[in-house]
């Protein structure tokens, strides 16, 4: 009887203390690559943004979505593939306006992917 609450608590706390992980990992993750978007947001802005910061952005994004699969679905990774590649696109070509537009949406989805697999009482329930 001690050993079956034992193994049901032991397994309670492995659970807990992974979802706790996950969340601050995810988290932890996009709010590093949104301080990156944010800095090409604002070259962009002032149209100095050049091939190399946009491919630096890449390059980080590429490290970063490696290690992403593990948490998050494949769906919402390709997903900012497709936004950012386009938004990369038109940095380099210098077409600014639409750019931002793409930078700003990505901005957007960062903040509001880590939500989605937070816990909290909307993702429970």
């Amino acid at each position: 009887m001690v050993k079956t609450i034992l193994s049901i608590l032991l397994s309670f706390l492995l659970i807990v203390g992974a979802a706790v992980f996950e969340g601050w990992y995810v988290k932890k993750t996009f709010d590093d690559f949104s301080t990156q978007l944010e800095t090409l947001y604002e070259k962009i802005e002032e149209e100095s943004a050049t091939r190399g910061d946009a491919e630096a952005v890449r390059l980080s994004w590429n490290d970063k979505k490696k290690s992403l699969h593990v948490w998050i679905p494949h769906n919402d990774i390709s997903y900012i593939d497709y936004w950012l590649s386009e938004g990369l696109s038109l940095t380099e070509t210098g077409n600014y306006d639409d750019a931002r537009g793409k930078i700003e949406v990505l901005l957007e989805i960062c903040r509001n992917i880590p939500a989605s697999y937070s816990f909290s009482f909307e993702n429970i329930f």
